[in-house]
């Protein structure tokens, strides 16, 4: 693809000895600010990454604080995967509630983080089939695949057989190749909340992204995850928006990592 401006743009990236295939994310311009008073309306499917600290109404929240509106609904039961979402009747019923603009789908959380041959009898084929559905349901309905994060310190217990999980970058580095595949597979689009938290963890230390466990978000994390959102869905850059409860310092930070990752400057 060169260096052409697109929605979603893949590089190539060196992933310890080995070439994996990573993301860069893009819009056209350089993220001025933005028309006001836009409305969107969003699904997201998913589980308790994306449920706890209420991603979606943290979404809302910043939105409305920059004078824009999202009309969200959300189907995340814990532990869930793509493909029990796309076997089960609530949520597809949900996809085909209403005329949705943007359904995001995000897989369990170590799944995409497998090995690549695992990812594509385990993830690909149930997420392509509700990337499916969604345009089934609605044909201008805009599917975002939501990268994850890895684990604070990987899945060390599984490094023998899976060296994809030894460690965060390894578990990062995989989880970013496979949402990245699964956006351009598709046809749809890529939420690079992942690589927001990398680049927050390296320049930020001392903003805790994590709860206790090392896997949930903690409520900055929530609020980094849902600055990229708002860039990715709205276009528009997420500085000035109301620090939600959050220290207001650490909030105007990840606007920032968000900003930096999403419009790439």
């Amino acid at each position: 693809m060169g260096t052409k401006k697109i929605i979603v743009l893949y590089a190539i990236v060196a992933v310890g000895s080995a070439l994996a295939v990573g993301w860069i994310f893009s819009y056209v311009g350089r993220g001025a600010p933005g028309p006001k008073g836009l409305t969107t309306s969003v699904l997201f499917i998913g589980n308790s990454l994306t449920y706890v600290n209420d991603l979606p109404q943290t979404l809302s929240d910043i939105a409305r604080s920059l004078g824009d509106t999202a009309e969200t609904d959300m189907y995340a039961p814990g532990g869930y995967t793509l493909k029990q979402d796309a076997q089960d009747p609530t949520a597809l019923d949900k996809i085909a509630s209403r005329p949705w603009d943007f359904v995001v789908l995000q897989e369990q959380s170590e799944l995409p983080a497998l090995q690549d041959s695992q990812v594509d009898d385990e993830v690909t084929p149930y997420a392509l089939e509700l990337a499916s559905d969604v345009r089934q349901a609605g044909p201008d309905t805009k599917v975002v695949f939501f990268e994850t994060w890895a684990y604070k310190g990987g899945d060390p217990q599984y490094c023998a057989s899976t060296p994809t999980l030894c460690d965060f970058e390894s578990m990062q580095d995989q989880l970013s190749r496979s949402y990245g595949l699964l956006a351009q597979r598709s046809g749809g689009l890529l939420a690079p909340v992942g690589e927001a938290w990398r680049s927050a963890r390296d320049a930020y230390p001392e903003i805790e992204l994590y709860q206790s466990d090392g896997r949930h978000p903690s409520a900055e994390g929530t609020y980094l995850a849902a600055a990229v959102f708002y860039m990715v869905l709205f276009k528009k850059d997420v500085a000035g928006a109301a620090s939600l409860g959050i220290d207001p310092a650490q909030a105007k930070i990840l606007q920032q990592v968000a900003r930096q990752v999403v419009f790439r400057q």
